[in-house]
């Protein structure tokens, strides 16, 4: 399954293009306004790279979040309206996941939870809780929370467990956390520069887990159909947390 991964929900816009675990191109590009003006040369570059054309992609994936309102409405919108036009499954994946499954299950130690962290700007943080099994790999053990440094730290503080937190946010503040964190700091380590944000070849191997999933799920699934169904599911929603600044400002204006 070849599928195209998007990703624009931080600073880092990343894409990439996998057939099923080989990822066969990806592109990545440090932006905090030109996501818009960046992604779509990188879609091309991408699939030329596999020496595809998107006809042959079967599948799209995007992160709808955490992250950036801008940023996450840009992927999403593009996102949509590729998998509309090729008629292929849309398939939304959240980045703090996408950022735990990165990491690589030789790094994890004696780790026993992984923390993904987002900067969502105003002074605020995304995180979730990702437990590690025997065999090296994260499962969510918490839905994403958004909130301040302190409420990141009283969750590492409360879970009590040997937690690795990662993230370009929890690298940056590794040594505000470890002094918040006081007696139980020993139970927290940080991950280096390479988990600083979620990447779009780990948004396209998330999608072909949960496709695979669906159609395992779905024994009417019919190849025929596909475009019928395509129609129908290219349509995926942001995961925000909390509301846009314009939305906030707005209804500051409206009770004044």
């Amino acid at each position: 399954m070849i599928v195209l991964g998007i990703d624009t929900a931080t600073s880092l816009v990343s894409v990439a293009v996998a057939d099923g675990r080989d990822v066969l191109a990806a592109s990545e590009s440090r932006s905090d306004r030109r996501h818009a003006e960046d992604l779509t040369p990188m879609v091309e570059f991408v699939v030329k790279r596999a020496k595809l054309t998107l006809a042959e992609i079967e599948a799209i994936a995007v992160n709808v979040g955490p992250g950036l309102f801008t940023g996450m409405r840009v992927g999403i919108a593009t996102a949509q309206a590729l998998a509309q036009v090729l008629g292929v499954r849309l398939v939304g994946i959240d980045g703090l996941t996408a950022l735990a499954a990165s990491v690589p299950a030789a790094a994890l130690g004696e780790c026993d939870v992984v923390v993904p962290t987002i900067d969502t700007r105003r002074r605020e943080v995304a995180w979730s809780l990702h437990r590690v099994g025997d065999d090296g790999t994260t499962t969510s053990v918490a839905p994403p929370r958004v909130g301040s440094l302190a409420d990141l730290v009283l969750t590492v503080r409360e879970r009590g467990q040997n937690c690795r937190l990662i993230g370009e946010f929890a690298r940056r503040n590794a040594e505000e956390i470890r002094e918040a964190v006081g007696a139980q700091a020993w139970c927290v380590t940080f991950g280096d520069e390479s988990l600083d944000f979620p990447h779009a070849r780990a948004i396209t191997q998330l999608a072909i887990d949960k496709l695979l999933e669906d159609y395992s799920q779905d024994d009417s699934h019919d190849d025929s159909e596909g475009e019928g169904d395509a129609v129908e599911v290219a349509t995926v929603a942001a995961l925000y947390l909390r509301d846009a600044d314009a939305d906030i400002h707005w209804s500051t204006r409206s009770s004044a």
